[in-house]
């Protein structure tokens, strides 16, 4: 039981209510998420601007999914491993590529591994990566644009993984059933 306020589009506060309804029309329902940090207007906006924004960089939506997993397991958050398997199932990740990046094994695509190596190496040296795994990201034919977008990727799964954290959200049954497809 959490002890944050689950919230509708009736009862969120002033500036997040028009938020809600947009998440709304996007899925079709309000994300545990969403209920959650409407709680606070700014983080709700700041999360749906990360995500917008990531959903226009240059990675396809397959290689959006595959940063947004792995961080997702490396962070231990369980809604939004639940949540991008159902998105990823629909940008068409395989099941057999989403047990690998969920396992942390290694990917049967090249440079979708170096994706997802590269993610890993910003994610558990804050940042601090080497030339060497830089060099080895773009050598997989990634752009110096994408090692930003990787980051900004990191950026929205680590907001809202901490978030699930100290909300203790549960992944939707809509989200369960589109994993599980």
């Amino acid at each position: 039981m959490s002890i944050f306020t689950k919230h509708t589009v009736d009862t969120a506060p002033a500036g997040a209510s028009d938020i809600l309804a947009r998440v709304e029309d996007r899925y079709g329902f309000i994300p545990n998420l969403a209920s959650y940090v409407a709680a606070s207007p700014a983080t709700l906006n700041a999360i749906i601007g990360l995500s917008e924004n990531f959903d226009k960089s240059t990675l396809t939506p397959q290689e959006q999914q595959i940063v947004l997993i792995t961080v997702s397991a490396m962070n231990r958050c369980n809604y939004c491993k639940t949540v991008h398997t159902a998105l990823g199932r629909k940008a068409g990740v395989s099941g057999l590529l989403l047990k690998a990046i969920l396992e942390m094994e290694e990917l049967p695509d090249v440079k979708l591994n170096a994706l997802r190596n590269f993610t890993r190496e910003v994610v558990e040296n804050r940042g601090w990566v080497g030339t060497g795994q830089v060099d080895a990201f773009l050598a997989s034919g990634y752009s110096k644009a994408q090692v930003y977008e990787v980051v900004m990727g990191i950026a929205l799964k680590t907001l809202t993984n901490y978030c699930n954290h100290l909300a203790g959200a549960e992944p939707n049954p809509e989200f369960i059933t589109m994993a599980e497809a």
